[in-house]
């Protein structure tokens, strides 16, 4: 599923539950699982007690970003009934005792940066999801889009008009074609997000929201759309960034004869 971790201990309870609720862990700043990124680099496992490292694209990834994610994957391990600890290593990064011993002892971001940090990450968290937000419905409104619904169609849209399958997913047009939508997980993500923002997720509710609630009239969809374009495009960018240099820096540990400066 994910050959890039390293499991190293064999007897490795939940595995694939252990690695789905890794996988719902995200790069704040790319609204990217850390698995798919390649930032998880090893589990180990010892009676109920979890070791997870991480592996950050370079030695000075900001703080509060790395702090976000090793929180979170703490948080997530620690809700399942097997696991009884869990501590996580960042790595080679230059917080990393900082970070480490605030996260597996339960701290705040501030309690962990007192003389650092002035919030705990509540507002910037909140502003990646709102972007994370735009580039999941930008993914669903081109999707449509290649699916054959017009503009027109998808201002009038409302939830109920949306019927996720196992594997797909069906919306019905205003003149009651339906059309299919080939992944339903793309459904799903976005109207995970918007449940997540406290968007109105009820059958009766338009499709089209802007990040503050706000319906996107039909004379506004397509610029409000090429807004989202770039968020999305901006956000894909700076992931495939992420991975290229990641690669590099495991490349460069590998294989460091090749990397050396004369």
């Amino acid at each position: 599923m994910h050959p890039d971790v390293g499991l190293i201990s064999p007897d490795l309870p939940d595995r694939e539950t252990i690695l789905a609720r890794l996988d719902q862990v995200l790069d704040p700043e790319l609204d990217t699982s850390i698995l798919q990124l390649g930032f998880v680099v090893s589990i180990q496992a010892d009676h109920g007690d979890l070791s997870v490292t991480l592996r950050l694209p370079t030695y000075f990834c900001s703080p509060n970003f790395v702090y976000m994610m090793a929180a979170e994957a703490r948080d997530a391990l620690l809700t399942l009934d097997s696991v009884r600890d869990v501590m996580i290593r960042v790595g080679d990064h230059f917080a990393s005792a900082a970070i480490e011993a605030g996260v597996n002892s339960g701290k705040s971001f501030v309690e962990t940066f007192p003389n650092e940090a002035s919030d705990n990450l509540d507002q910037l968290r909140q502003l990646f999801r709102r972007k994370g937000y735009l580039k999941r419905q930008e993914a669903l409104v081109r999707c449509l889009r290649q699916s054959g619904c017009t503009w027109d169609d998808i201002a009038q849209l409302r939830l109920a008009d949306l019927v996720c399958k196992e594997r797909t997913g069906d919306v019905r047009r205003a003149n009651g074609q339906v059309v299919h939508v080939e992944s339903v997980e793309m459904v799903r993500h976005y109207l995970q997000r918007r449940a997540e923002l406290g968007l109105d997720c009820s059958a009766c509710a338009p499709l089209m929201l802007d990040e503050n609630g706000a319906q996107v009239p039909l004379d506004q969809l397509e610029r409000y759309m090429t807004q989202a374009r770039t968020v999305r495009v901006s956000l894909e960018a700076n992931g495939s960034l992420c991975r290229a240099v990641l690669d590099a820096r495991r490349a460069a540990q590998c294989h460091p004869q090749l990397f050396h400066i004369m």
